[in-house]
């Protein structure tokens, strides 16, 4: 069964654009143009991955409500917003929501699928993963770069993509530490400021410590970065 994305985006020719496009690359999709009909279909007939344009016809935040909506009724569906909306501001909020990425419009087409299908192999490793091989290990902490999976005293952490490569970038710098612009640079997007990156260092701390198990290895330098400090 071929891997199913559903498109919201309420430009039609847009829309058709990328669906065209996903089902040359041997995806199948689902289209809509609202939140009402998104939520329903993606409620009736559920999607592995979900494209969100924000903002859908006269509603401006029209998918941040769906990414909010799915997210509370404990969807993992990856979800990636494409919106030509670039402030920084609605990039951290749709991050903070649980998007796995914020791709700024325009895209290419090519470059959409190349994302769509680094997701899905991390996304599918993860569904796949039980007793994960690690890249590195301790006691407490367990990690795959090639599936970008965390686990934190046996607990799995959900990370996006982002966080996961922001993570893995400061565990490797170690106590020396990693500049802000070697952060950006780490998270392949465009448009990373150090207030993004420290929106999401807050996020992957609150992940860690949702598991009830303290964690203290992501500590800031001030002016500079972030370090790694080993128990």
């Amino acid at each position: 069964m071929s891997y199913h994305i559903a498109i919201v985006e309420d430009d039609i020719d847009q829309q058709q654009n990328y669906a065209d496009s996903l089902k040359r690359k041997g995806f199948s999709t689902s289209c809509y143009d609202n939140v009402e009909d998104a939520l329903n279909g993606i409620k009736n007939n559920p999607p592995d991955m979900v494209l969100l344009d924000v903002v859908l016809g006269e509603d401006e935040d029209g998918g941040f409500t769906i990414c909010r909506r799915l997210i509370d009724g404990g969807s993992k569906l990856p979800v990636i917003f494409l919106s030509e909306r670039s402030d920084e501001i609605d990039q951290v909020f749709g991050l903070r929501l649980g998007a796995w990425d914020y791709q700024t419009k325009p895209i290419s087409l090519a470059l959409l699928a190349e994302r769509i299908k680094s997701l899905q192999r991390i996304h599918q490793a993860r569904i796949e993963t039980i007793e994960p091989s690690t890249s590195s290990s301790s006691s407490e902490l367990s990690i795959d770069e090639e599936k970008s999976y965390v686990s934190w005293h046996g607990q799995s952490i959900p990370l996006t993509l982002t966080e996961f490569r922001l993570f893995y970038a400061i565990y490797q710098a170690g106590s020396e530490g990693i500049d802000y612009q070697a952060l950006a640079e780490s998270t392949m997007q465009r448009l990373v400021t150090n207030g993004t990156i420290n929106s999401h260092i807050k996020n992957i701390r609150k992940k860690f410590n949702a598991t009830k198990v303290e964690f203290k290895h992501i500590r800031n330098k001030p002016g500079f970065g972030y370090r790694w400090e080993q128990s």
